[in-house]
């Protein structure tokens, strides 16, 4: 006997499936097929045997502390340590929130800014998760172009006017400026200080979501929009920025942290009470310590030379099979990237036999409010699969975009 539907809050009824969950759920565990769909790190990234060590260690030696309830806003060595390998010293504990992974902190924030009927502003495309998470909190989502140096801040101008004009409040602006979730673009400085420009002026926050900014395989690091506003505008209101430990340590960590406004900090920190109580105690000491034994730089060095080299046998795959019709973003970091093909083609429909081909992507069209009906772009990710996988599954794409 099934639910009746009925019996569901409004919310809850409108609230869609995620639909890239759907779709890995659907090429799951069939045999031969080689998966670029989702967004996981590979497996050869966590650093098991040094997290296993810390695991018992921690619960051995400060168990009586970190089983205990924990303080909603988080644990205050953790808070330190963060601080710490952030090289932010002008940060108070106050100003962060530790959150279960980022995703988690983003939700947060939205509750504690958006009234029904507000609007939010975001890159198009932008991170699906975020985007759910958004609308079900009665936000209209806005999603504007990127160029190569990442979202279009004239466009944003405008439609903050515009939509100011017509009475509406726009609440805040999205955005993924490293290594974007889903097209692997990054924004460029030029860029993110024209973006922290127009939010002051109009009186707009900014979110900036940073989940990949730690893994750069090329480049110079940029300034985040975070630090940009507080050294040279003196705003420490303007922008709250999401970090977390997913990409780097493993997601089933399930551990992130959000930096901002305190006053805001601890709106955020009133949902975490009601929502989760307290972020994992044994967990937020175990990276904590992690932190403090400077153990997370040359693990980052690893995985990036790892995902380095994922990323150029990727391209070059690219490059050797594809049609001339198709182009593609090449990243200097992250875990993803973008292919868009001409507007004729149905990637939603080409999904299916693709499947049937033994190879596994997600449809561009996920990563759009649900408003936006784009159907040409793909996202593939390289950090999974192994490298032999890699080559074989985009040949085998390759062949059903040529078709």
């Amino acid at each position: 006997m099934s639910f009746p539907e009925q019996k569901l809050s409004q919310v809850t009824r409108s609230m869609g499936v995620s639909f890239i969950r759907e779709m890995l759920r659907a090429t799951k565990g069939i045999e031969g097929m080689i998966s670029l769909a989702g967004g996981l790190p590979s497996p050869d990234s966590f650093p098991k045997k040094q997290l296993a060590a810390l695991f018992k260690e921690v619960v051995e030696k400060e168990g009586t502390d970190v089983l205990q309830y924990g303080a909603s806003e988080g644990d205050d060595i953790l808070k330190e340590q963060i601080l710490r390998v952030e090289k932010e010293g002008a940060v108070s504990k106050e100003e962060i929130l530790i959150t279960d992974g980022s995703t988690n902190g983003i939700y947060f924030f939205a509750r504690a800014l958006i009234n029904p009927g507000d609007v939010v502003i975001c890159e198009g495309p932008s991170f699906n998760g975020t985007l759910v998470a958004i609308e079900a909190c009665g936000a209209e989502l806005d999603a504007l172009p990127m160029d190569e140096e990442g979202l279009r801040v004239d466009l944003v101008r405008e439609t903050i006017v515009s939509r100011q004009n017509a009475g509406h409040t726009v609440k805040f602006i999205y955005t993924i400026p490293e290594f974007q979730n889903p097209s692997g673009r990054t924004m460029s400085l030029a860029r993110r200080r024209e973006l922290i420009r127009v939010a002051r002026e109009l009186g707009v926050f900014i979110l900036e979501d940073q989940p990949y900014r730690d893994l750069r395989f090329m480049g110079g690091r940029i300034d985040s929009l975070w630090n940009i506003a507080r050294a040279e505008y003196g705003d420490d209101e303007t922008v709250t920025i999401c970090k977390s430990f997913s990409k780097i340590l493993g997601p089933g960590l399930r551990l992130g942290f959000a930096v901002g406004p305190a006053g805001l900090i601890a709106a955020m920190a009133k949902w975490a009470q009601k929502v989760i109580v307290s972020p994992e105690g044994v967990v937020q000491r175990v990276v904590a310590r992690f932190l403090e034994r400077n153990m997370l730089e040359p693990h980052i060095e690893r995985i990036t030379g790892m995902y380095r080299e994922k990323r150029e046998i990727m391209i070059s795959s690219l490059k050797d099979t594809m049609p001339p019709s198709i182009r593609w973003t090449e990243p200097e970091g992250g875990l993803f990237v973008w292919l868009t093909c001409p507007e004729s083609f149905d990637t939603d429909a080409l999904f299916h036999e693709a499947a049937k081909a033994g190879v596994a992507y997600i449809p561009g069209s996920k990563f759009y409010p649900s408003a936006v009906a784009r159907k040409n772009e793909i996202r593939l990710n390289f950090s999974y699969a192994k490298p032999a996988d890699l080559r074989e599954g985009v040949a085998r794409l390759a062949k059903i975009l040529k078709r």
